[in-house]
């Protein structure tokens, strides 16, 4: 076939490809329209998924009645009119192809109104290019109908309606939350699906995240309104408690513009690293605010990705703010660890309860090594007889000694297992009790249960010492440099020249993590020695990763430290006493204090809750005291 010039409607189609790829499309692209023309109020109208209908109604500022056939023009926008204004852009469209892609496959009518005109324009794209007068309020109504009905090839991809409107709720969801200042009302099949009024305050903008996050979110969410080097983090993240098995609560904006980002996403993930399980997905809205000309939003094709021009910049900064929102909420009780026992609702009146503040774990202080701590405790072992069993889901793995450790259960027995009566009654209820309080029993051999200030606190011990050890055992290692074992025999590492080349300009960074690799050759590196810890694991496959990641110009000592952290973390799970083992007093309140003492000591280190709360106000609702 001879080269030839393709005609403007097999152009305009193939476009539309980039643009409208299904009825979703269409919604978020006109709802973005919306929000830069300034709208307050966006009513979007879905039937059968948006195959058939879709309309989206603002009261924006309008389109002037002799601009209303430019706008339907490929490439005619109001937004930008230079590359200087590109590279600053602020609004969310501004390649001015979204409604010529739409009306090239499917029929589109628009109508608007500004606030000077006695009435409103109207056109229609797919039957006529004049522009006639139409009843119509200030703003723009646009509606597209028989979506791809032209091209049955592309129509024959799309989904049946009720998968389409998942879709078309999740774009609606994804802007509904970047801008809480404006209403937004979605109605599919003649029924209101969705109804959010404008938020004028912080609770009101919570309220709006947790009708899309689910209530439980409202229930786990921490604030996060964080500033510096130029930027500003808010919104909310979950507490670990409400993770997710795939990352679908996630939404991050910037600039209100919701993006995908594979930057932003590690930084808010690297946050969890040590409080989730890498099975686990966190929860959250956040939104950062950064000068457009350091973001280039001309980077998708659909809009959805953005390039950072500081990264690296960016990555620390929302990094160090996630943690530190993660950091103080575990350094003292949370909403979502007291459990509530009310027998209905209202039966009384809440009194207000004193903060508890466990003091952080200090890197800096001198503390005694996780052999000595562990031998401090001087768990029970098992008499002759048989104790009560747990079920084995209870805890993680078997038991295995920790390098350096003795095993908790060859230690000596201690006295009793549980306090008496007049041990119980004569605990302290000082102003100085710890915020844990002081033990008071064990339940099941699983449970511990202490008595404080406020009220009653359950601890899983396997949980919370095993936190306690991963915490102690990277304060150690934090403490030196990271060992490095030499191989017997040099591994031969086959590597692309790019990566072969970065082996001898990154041999420094490699040492840093305790890689030792020489380049041997145009494609080829000789691994000489490992980090100690990976010293029995899959170390080739970690060298080619790290080797990878720092080619690529990601955070390749990282890599390593994350494989690292998650053997100190096995080591921790392993060497921690596990459910079935009868604990002292004096154990149980060595275990207390030291989670005092402990950062993130709610959780353990794969996500799990490890203490929970009940108030007196609780108790006593329970059993109807004062009544």
């Amino acid at each position: 076939m001879a080269i030839q010039r393709l005609d403007d409607t097999l152009v305009s189609q193939i476009a539309a490809g980039e643009v409208v790829e299904r009825p979703a499309s269409i919604v978020k692209e006109l709802m973005e329209n919306a929000l830069d023309a300034g709208a307050t109020s966006i009513e979007v109208i879905v039937e059968e998924g948006g195959l058939r209908r879709i309309a989206v109604i603002d009261d924006g500022c309008g389109i002037a009645a002799n601009e209303v056939p430019l706008a339907l023009a490929r490439h005619a926008t109001s937004k930008i009119d230079s590359l200087s204004a590109l590279e600053s852009v602020g609004s969310l469209g501004f390649r001015g192809e979204a409604l010529a892609s739409m009306a090239s496959v499917a029929e589109l009518t628009l109508t608007s109104r500004t606030r000077d005109a006695p009435h409103a324009s109207e056109i229609a794209a797919a039957r006529e290019t004049v522009v006639r007068p139409a009843a119509g309020e200030y703003g723009t109504r646009v509606e597209v109908r028989e979506l791809f009905a032209r091209i049955p090839a592309r129509r024959k991809f799309l989904r049946a309606p009720p998968t389409e409107f998942k879709h078309v709720r999740q774009a609606f969801q994804q802007l509904a939350l970047s801008r809480f200042d404006v209403a937004f009302k979605l109605s599919h099949g003649g029924v209101e699906n969705a109804a959010l009024p404008v938020a004028t305050d912080e609770a009101g903008a919570k309220r709006r995240v947790a009708s899309v996050l689910g209530a439980e979110f409202d229930d786990h969410a921490v604030a996060v309104d964080e500033a510096a080097a130029g930027m500003r983090l808010t919104g909310w993240i979950a507490t670990p408690g409400f993770s997710r098995g795939q990352a679908d609560r996630q939404y991050s904006y910037v600039n209100n513009r919701p993006i995908r980002d594979k930057v932003f996403n590690h930084a808010v993930r690297l946050a969890y690293r040590d409080l989730l399980h890498n099975q686990r997905h966190p929860a959250y809205a956040l939104y950062l605010s950064v000068d457009p000309r350091q973001v280039d939003v001309n980077a998708h094709p659909a809009k959805a990705e953005v390039r950072f021009r500081q990264s690296r910049l960016v990555h620390d900064f929302v990094f160090r703010s996630v943690s530190r929102a993660l950091a103080a909420v575990e350094a003292k009780p949370h909403e979502a660890r007291t459990v509530d026992l009310s027998p209905s609702p209202g039966s009384a009146a809440e009194s207000p309860r004193p903060a508890m503040t466990p003091r952080g774990f200090d890197f800096r202080s001198e503390r005694s090594g996780v052999s000595e701590r562990a031998a401090a405790y001087r768990f029970q072992a098992p008499d002759d007889t048989p104790a009560s069993t747990a079920p084995a889901a209870a805890d993680h793995a078997p038991t295995t000694r920790a390098p350096g450790t003795r095993e908790a259960t060859d230690i000596a027995p201690a006295a009793a297992a549980s306090p008496s009566a007049g041990e119980a009654a004569s605990l302290p209820e000082t102003d100085a009790t710890p915020a844990l309080g002081y033990a008071i029993g064990q339940l099941h051999d699983i449970y511990i249960l202490a008595q404080n200030a406020e009220g009653l606190v359950l601890v899983d011990m396997h949980a919370a010492h095993e936190r306690v050890l991963y915490e102690q055992l990277k304060a150690e290692f934090s403490a030196g440099t990271i060992q490095c074992t030499h191989l017997l025999v040099p591994e031969t590492l086959s590597l692309s020249e790019s990566e072969a080349a970065t082996v001898e300009s990154a041999s420094e960074a490699l040492s840093q993590v305790g890689f030792e690799i020489t380049q041997s050759g145009p494609t080829e590196a000789l691994l000489r020695g490992v980090p100690t810890l990976m010293a029995d694991r899959d170390y080739l496959a970690l060298a080619r990763d790290v080797i990878a990641e720092i080619d690529d110009g990601a955070r390749g000592a990282d890599t390593v430290r994350d494989a690292l952290d998650d053997v100190l973390a096995d080591i921790g799970c392993k060497a921690a006493v596990k459910a079935g083992r009868r604990l002292t007093l004096d154990e149980m309140n060595a275990l207390l204090r030291d989670m005092e003492h402990t950062d993130r000591a709610g959780h353990c280190n794969h996500g799990r809750p490890s203490w929970v709360s009940v108030d007196r106000a609780g108790l006593d609702r329970l059993f109807m005291r004062g009544k």
